[in-house]
């Protein structure tokens, strides 16, 4: 369960948004309405002027983001030098979690990833599900995903097998597009419209 109630200035533009909801949340908007901000702000990437964030109860809001249980994926996130599989259990062995090959295969086909060479050489929409897949793998509270679905190829289909393997996880998701059909799979979905943010259901 992920609940902020944040307000953030940042030069002329001004954030108040609020979150409270658990499981698979779609954040929809446009450019400059305040997702990414938000997203931050949660992540611990930005520390909030006003309110708090809690995370399962836990109160987050002045933790390091190593201390957060939270993860954060933007179309930037992968390490380029590593091969795929080593990519998928990098977070996971810097946890010490223990990894189970059969889950890290069924993610593997489950999220559609073909590909076992270098990530460098990946188009970006199969970089994305990489990292989500090194993501979910890894066991956070909260995955954070920000503007990184939109590469992807037959998004629909990825989106309710992420959707999937984070319920049975037990991890929430907040992912961000511009795109309100995205929405469809979506336990809940909020709209940011200049900053101020609307809970649609």
């Amino acid at each position: 369960m992920i609940e902020a109630a944040v307000k953030k200035k940042l030069g002329s533009f001004k954030l108040d948004a609020n979150v409270s909801d658990e499981r698979f949340i779609c954040l929809t908007g446009k450019n400059g309405s305040g997702k990414t901000t938000l997203l931050n702000l949660i992540g611990g990437i930005l520390t909030p002027d006003e309110g708090h964030i809690t995370l399962n109860s836990k109160n987050i809001t002045n933790l390091p983001i190593e201390s957060r249980h939270v993860s954060i994926i933007t179309p930037d996130s992968c390490i380029p030098h590593l091969d795929v599989d080593r990519h998928m259990v990098w977070g996971a062995k810097n946890k010490g979690l223990n990894i189970e090959h059969d889950y890290i295969s069924e993610i593997k086909t489950g999220l559609g990833i073909c590909f076992d060479g270098k990530v460098r050489k990946l188009s970006l929409g199969m970089r994305e599900r990489v990292a989500i897949a090194t993501s979910l793998i890894s066991k956070p509270e909260l995955i954070l995903v920000d503007e990184a679905l939109s590469n992807i190829d037959n998004r629909r289909d990825f989106i309710c097998a992420f959707k999937n393997f984070a319920t049975k996880a037990e991890i929430d998701v907040i992912f961000t597009t511009q795109s309100p059909e995205d929405s469809s799979e979506a336990d809940h979905h909020y709209r940011l419209e200049s900053g101020k943010s609307t809970r649609s259901f």
